[in-house]
C-alpha cells in the first residue's frame, strides 16, 4: 500500500485517533467507480480509481469521506456514498444509499460499528470495565487454597499465624503491585510482582510481609 494515514484527535471537531491496523478495519464494496482522493474532499488530488465491486478495508470516516486500504492500488479517500458494507451490498445501480459509522472510545479502546441507510448507525458495543485494583495471596500454586485480597496501600509487617510462610501464587489486578519480602517489618529478600504469579519459585512459602502498592 501507498498512502499511510493517521487521524488526530481535535479538540474543535469530532474527530476520533483509530488506529490503521486491521482490528478496526471493516469490510467494505465500491458500488460505482470513483475516485479516490489524498483526503476527504474533492479539492484533493486524486490517486487512483475504485471499480464497481471493488472490495476494501475501511479505516476511518470523516463526514462523507472514508479512507480506504486497498488490496491493489493506493491508498486514500473516497465518497462514503459509493461504499457499502461488503456483506450487505445493494445492486450496483444503487450507489446512493449512505454507508454510516459508529465510533465510540473508552477505557478498552476505540469500538466501531456501521450500518446503511439514513437511520444513525447502532451503537458500538461498550468496552469492559477496567478491573478494580487488588493483590490476592492464595496458599497453594495456581491461585488455589485459602487466600485473601488487599488493595493497593495495604501491606502488613508481619503475617501472622497461618500465612506466614504458606504464600505459593499471587494474583494481581487492575495495575496493582505488590512488594513481598521473606523476613518480617519488610526484611530479608524483597521482591515486586506485577502481573499474577501461579507459582512462586524461591518465595514459596517463605514470604512473612508485604506491601500493596
Amino acid at each position: 500500500m501507498n498512502v499511510k494515514h493517521i487521524t488526530a484527535l481535535s479538540s474543535a471537531a469530532a474527530v476520533v485517533l483509530l488506529s490503521t491496523s486491521g482490528a478496526f478495519a471493516q469490510p467494505g464494496v465500491a458500488t460505482g467507480a470513483v475516485n479516490v482522493r489524498t483526503g476527504p474532499g474533492t479539492s484533493y488530488s486524486k490517486v487512483g480509481t475504485l471499480s464497481a465491486g471493488e472490495l476494501v478495508d475501511v479505516k476511518d470516516c470523516q463526514g462523507s469521506w472514508c479512507f480506504v486500504d486497498r488490496n491493489a492500488g493506493t491508498d486514500g479517500w473516497v465518497s462514503a456514498n459509493y461504499l457499502q458494507p461488503a456483506a450487505a451490498q445493494p445492486a450496483p445501480a444503487d450507489p446512493d444509499i449512505p454507508f454510516n459509522f459508529g465510533v465510540t472510545v473508552g477505557p478498552g479502546g476505540p469500538s466501531f460499528s456501521f450500518g446503511i441507510g439514513d437511520a444513525p448507525p447502532p451503537a458500538p458495543v461498550p468496552p469492559p470495565a477496567p478491573a478494580t485494583p487488588k493483590v490476592c495471596f492464595f496458599k497453594s500454586t495456581n491461585f488455589a487454597g485459602g487466600s485473601f485480597c488487599v488493595s493497593p496501600g495495604d501491606s502488613n509487617p508481619v503475617l501472622a499465624g497461618s500465612w506466614n510462610n504458606s504464600i505459593s501464587s499471587i494474583s494481581v489486578e487492575g495495575g496493582a503491585q505488590v512488594t513481598v519480602c521473606k523476613n518480617a517489618g519488610y526484611g530479608g529478600s524483597c521482591a515486586t510482582i506485577i502481573t499474577s504469579k501461579a507459582s512462586l519459585s524461591s518465595y514459596n512459602n517463605t514470604i512473612s510481609s508485604f506491601q500493596a502498592l
